[in-house]
């Protein structure tokens, strides 16, 4: 039974790690929430097509104690323009942006008079009471951030944002699954997101959540995920922006295998690991099973088919219970298509982040979904 896509190559290593994260995790109890006040922090650049909508649904939440920071990053639209025309709104122009989100969101932590600071994407739109939700996990001295999940909400569009709706759900579920056991931690996703002000002091980096959670780990703080509080947000709705998207994580990604002093996490950092070459083990496999048929080997091939059948049936079970999980209404030809066409995809990804790429790489949003 020859491999077709990397996800279903024979040697599918993190299919070991996803297995231990479905067997295993207790939820955390969530205190009460008090009306602590929170600074919410959302960095734009070129986002006047999005900002507004995202600004209206915080205020619309009339019981949060918050105050609204928008740092513009040097657009060169009308995103200040919509920003401020809110009264609520406290805006900061940096005339010298572009180096990154990193650091517009250094300087809204700057900026911010609160202890507690929520950061949102421009075009994230948080469901009601989900920051409240979040608030009171920090009450705990060891936990530095409290994340909620990430919901698509032009799902609908097309097959690409009917992919990525599927993706964001599979990972919602190992994210907060992570949060549930000790040996994984999950990272901050980079929007609805809740963290101490005096921590959230993000690197320079394509994925500066993703490493700022790697340093409060080694650290030794906790990040929790908490299922029931969520935003939504777009997903990009052509081939290129997904691929600019992805490459951009892919390639900040790498940075985090340099992250593995904390043995608390060891699990975690060995499946970090195994995800980054695991394209490199999927064509390790296909001459491994083109080897043995060749000279014969039949008890490598019938190991390396079994390997196989444990890999897919693990990822589609997976694919259906975050489906079920999360809500989302997604047929089985969209799970079969993303099982076979998200791997290739994502080996397309994998090797375009193995060269340099220029600038911010961000997504350009040039219209809102209701």
């Amino acid at each position: 039974m020859l491999p077709i896509a990397y996800g279903l190559a024979p040697l599918h290593i993190p299919t070991f790690f996803y297995l231990d994260l479905i067997a295993r995790g207790v939820p955390r109890p969530r205190p009460e929430y008090h009306n602590e006040p929170v600074s919410i922090v959302i960095p734009c650049h070129n986002e006047e097509a999005v900002i507004g909508n995202t600004i209206r649904t915080i205020l619309d939440d009339k019981e949060l104690n918050r105050e609204i920071i928008v740092v513009d990053d040097g657009s060169s639209d009308k995103t200040v323009e919509v920003a401020s025309s809110f009264s609520e709104v406290r805006v900061i122009r940096k005339r010298d942006g572009g180096r990154g989100k990193w650091d517009a969101l250094n300087c809204g932590m700057a900026a911010a008079t609160n202890d507690i600071v929520c950061v949102l994407d421009a075009d994230s739109r948080p469901e009601p009471k989900s920051i409240q939700r979040l608030i009171p996990y920090l009450s705990d001295a060891k936990v530095a951030a409290a994340c909620g999940i990430v919901r698509v909400r032009n799902s609908d569009m097309n097959w690409i944002t009917r992919l990525v709706s599927l993706e964001f759900a599979v990972a919602n579920y190992l994210q907060r699954k992570k949060s549930m056991i000790r040996s994984y931690t999950p990272w901050m996703p980079g929007t609805i997101t809740v963290i101490k002000r005096d921590l959230a002091k993000f690197p320079p980096s394509l994925v500066e959540d993703a490493e700022l959670s790697a340093q409060l780990v080694e650290q030794g703080y906790e990040i929790i995920v908490d299922g029931n509080s969520s935003d939504s947000e777009l997903a990009p709705t052509t081939l290129k922006a997904y691929l600019k998207q992805r490459t951009r994580w892919a390639k900040g990604n790498w940075s985090m295998l340099k992250y593995w002093r904390s043995s608390r996490v060891l699990l975690n950092t060995l499946l970090v690991l195994f995800e980054k070459i695991q394209p490199a083990l999927a064509f390790l496999s296909w001459i491994l099973f083109a080897f043995s048929i060749y000279h014969g080997w039949y008890l490598l091939e019938f190991i390396l088919t079994n390997l196989w059948i444990l890999s897919a049936g693990t990822l589609t079970w997976l694919y259906i219970r975050a489906t079920q999980l999360y809500g989302l209404k997604a047929r089985k030809i969209v799970i079969l298509s993303y099982l076979l066409l998200g791997s290739l995809l994502y080996l397309i990804v994998w090797v375009r982040s193995l060269f340099p790429l220029k600038g911010w790489q961000k997504t350009v949003r040039y219209t809102d979904f209701d």
